[in-house]
């Protein structure tokens, strides 16, 4: 599939909107400081919030994929942009956690429209052969709005609080999604592709039948583990633990954000241009990576240097937030276009699984210990569940090759 201008010019709504959403979503998180000391809450409680964000984008994920397989990418862009705008907006009345919290729930609704859709759009716009690079291109857009909004949100919270900063942003992602109905001309097929004839329950039994699929499933799991922790305490970590400012805690997850813009794309374009480097194998050394770099932070964290700190920062965003592209672009490959929908659905939930439940055991942990390097060894233990794993279907895929010569 050639890429004509018409189909690059069509990827600027998603890219655009995924910006908005990164803005919003990422630089909240660097605000949870403001909001712990308002409503004086605890680390667990903090962890709460990044639950409460992915919960109902946990518990929608499948009927969400569904939905985009049948509604269009251009509509799901749309309609989840205006749903996440909104409620984030009601962030701004909320006279207690337990209330924001509640709008943070319906908040990520429109979240579990927004990534099918994306994702849809960019692998029909982009094409087999160079799918992987253009999701992590997407994903990076993600990252590269969470970037802004981890940098410049606190900067603005401290000047007008954070009440009418987030609504600020909030009006912000309203606009970018009612003008993807102005702008998103080419982001859909002219004729309808054929769906698959089996039922949604059907499609996601077939889908679990392929190792590799599940394979994916495993990765974003554990991958999701350590983002989760991540985006939910690496400021107030390297606040309380690193001795950083509010203003170098919030650089911090900013430099993990922007070390994930270059990742995805990174990963993507590795795995698209040099066939010895197989999705599979990729995403092994990236979990190797960031076991590295958890275990210093459990153990060597409080002695550390700033700079240092916020270098290791930007690596575990390398390679942990740097997953996103190479993760949805070797689902697509494995599932087809007609099931893709129902198949980002399925990442999803094992994502947001995640990300609902090891926050707040993260936050526990660190609570009842006074430090947090087992909450970071804890973290440490998913992506090397993923490393093993990718040892065990090499052998499996082996064994199937060494069967198939004694056969023939």
């Amino acid at each position: 599939m050639n890429l004509t201008r018409e189909r690059l010019t069509g990827m600027l709504p998603p890219f655009g909107l995924n910006i908005v959403m990164g803005f919003v979503f990422g630089g909240f998180a660097a605000l949870l400081p403001l909001v712990r000391d308002e409503f004086s809450l605890s680390r667990t409680q903090v962890g709460f919030y990044t639950t409460c964000v992915f919960l109902a984008s946990f518990s929608f994920a499948l009927i969400g994929g569904y939905l985009i397989d049948r509604l269009g990418a251009k509509n799901g862009l749309v309609l989840g942009g205006v749903v996440m705008g909104f409620f984030t907006g009601m962030y701004a009345l909320a006279g207690t956690y337990t209330i924001l919290l509640a709008f943070a729930f319906l908040a990520g609704l429109g979240q579990s429209l927004i990534t099918p859709a994306g994702n849809k759009a960019i692998i029909y716009l982009a094409g087999g052969q160079t799918s992987n690079t253009f999701m992590g291109i997407l994903r990076s857009s993600l990252g590269i709005g969470s970037l802004m909004g981890a940098s410049l949100l606190p900067v603005l919270a401290l000047a007008f609080g954070w009440r009418l900063t987030v609504f600020m942003g909030a009006v912000v992602c309203v606009l970018a999604a009612l003008s993807v109905l102005l702008v998103g001309k080419k982001m859909d097929p002219e004729h309808s592709q054929p769906q698959s004839d089996l039922s949604f329950r059907e499609n996601v039994r077939a889908l679990l039948k392929d190792p590799r699929f599940r394979f994916v499933l495993l990765t974003g799991f554990t991958f999701a583990a350590v983002l989760s922790a991540l985006m939910g305490y690496l400021p107030l970590w390297l606040n309380e633990v690193g001795g950083l400012s509010l203003q170098m805690a919030g650089l911090g997850l900013g430099l993990a954000q922007f070390g994930g813009v270059l990742g995805r794309p990174f990963w993507g374009y590795l795995a698209d241009h040099f066939t010895s480097l197989r999705q599979e194998k990729i995403i092994a050394i990236e979990g190797a990576i960031m076991v590295f770099i958890c275990l210093l932070f459990a153990l060597a964290g409080n002695i550390m240097p700033a700079l240092l700190l916020l270098a290791l920062s930007f690596v575990l965003g390398f390679a942990g937030m740097g997953f996103g592209g190479i993760y949805f672009g070797f689902m697509a490959t494995l599932v087809g276009s007609a099931r893709l929908g129902v198949a980002t659905g399925v990442a999803i939930t094992f994502l947001r699984l995640a990300v609902v439940v090891i926050p707040p055991i993260f936050g526990f942990i660190a609570d009842n210990t006074s430090s947090y390097a087992f909450s970071w060894l804890m973290v440490a233990i998913f992506p090397l569940l993923t490393v093993i794993s990718f040892w065990f279907l090499q052998r499996g895929e082996g064994k199937e090759i060494s069967q198939a010569v004694d056969v023939s």
